[in-house]
């Protein structure tokens, strides 16, 4: 197992970050795209929603395994080319108006020794949806 780490600050309140990253139906932007495939039961915020969610030129199939929402939530990537098995968890701790994102996965890649090339675009993929999210709901902070 191979796994990826990124921490981020975003200048929002952890339950509007957690509304924006968690709401499976909803684009967290208008610069991604997202499908949902299947809901999830709203009796446990949500756990077994499925999307396909497009950031730039990667689409990614995500299952919400978990939430403890607004703290975290965990989700896994299914039916991906380069990733054979794929979980992460997201913390979020609120900092008076400010939250501290904390995102960790555990990886095992479809292809041998290509580890790297996966903690690459995933970290890649964070960074695009994070300065997505600033540009479009902390302009006016």
């Amino acid at each position: 197992m191979a796994s990826v780490t990124y921490e981020r600050k975003i200048k929002l309140p952890a339950e509007q970050v957690c509304s924006i990253l968690v709401d499976y139906p909803r684009a967290p932007t208008p610069d991604i795209k997202v499908e949902l495939l299947k809901e999830g039961d709203p009796d446990t915020g949500g756990i077994g929603a499925t999307r396909l969610m497009t950031i730039g030129k990667d689409t990614i199939k995500q299952v919400l395994v978990e939430a403890n929402l607004p703290q975290s939530y965990s989700y896994c990537i299914v039916d991906h080319p380069l990733i054979k098995e794929y979980y992460a968890r997201i913390d979020l701790t609120d900092e008076g108006g400010s939250t501290l994102m904390r995102y960790h996965a555990d990886f095992k890649p479809a292809i041998p020794l290509t580890g790297g090339i996966v903690c690459a675009k995933v970290r890649g993929g964070l960074v695009k949806l994070f300065d997505s999210i600033d540009k479009h709901h902390c302009q006016a902070e």
